[in-house]
């Protein structure tokens, strides 16, 4: 019985996993396909990147905020958060803020009531961890 219960929870992670859009979706989803013809490889690459790693959701438990995060689109119109948008995320498609070298805790409710902390890396995190991910990727191009 216990078997049968892992194997259905195992199931259900890789289908949420797989269920999520892939980086490269999130980039097309989120530009023109003339924006994107006009962009090089390594943009795309950034890109790509920023939609992976830039933020996640952390659930708040009990919620103190009485004043939520007001999270508006790329042309800067209001957005109201669904669980959907924050089971697959595209931060490619809002204005999130972002600091040199402090990461942003944003508190957010999404129309269900849930509360979360949508978390900005800093600019500087981003950059490293892309440094990071370039060595990564050299040295298994290298073997």
């Amino acid at each position: 019985m216990k078997s049968l219960f892992v194997v259905c929870a195992l199931s259900f992670s890789a289908l949420i996993t797989f269920a999520q859009s892939s980086p490269t979706a999130r980039v097309k989803e989120a530009f023109s396909a003339e924006e994107l013809s006009a962009m090089s490889e390594n943009q795309q690459s950034v890109l790509e990147f920023r939609a992976e790693k830039l933020c996640w959701f952390e659930a708040v438990k009990n919620p103190t905020e009485s004043q939520w995060y007001s999270l508006t689109d790329r042309s800067g119109n209001m957005v109201v958060l669904t669980d959907a948008m924050v089971a697959d995320f595209n931060p490619l498609l809002y204005n999130l803020p972002q600091q040199s070298n402090r990461c942003e805790n944003l508190p957010v409710q999404t129309t269900s009531g849930k509360h979360y902390l949508l978390i900005v890396r800093s600019d500087e995190m981003m950059q490293k961890e892309f440094q990071r991910r370039l060595i990564k990727n050299s040295k298994t191009s290298t073997k």
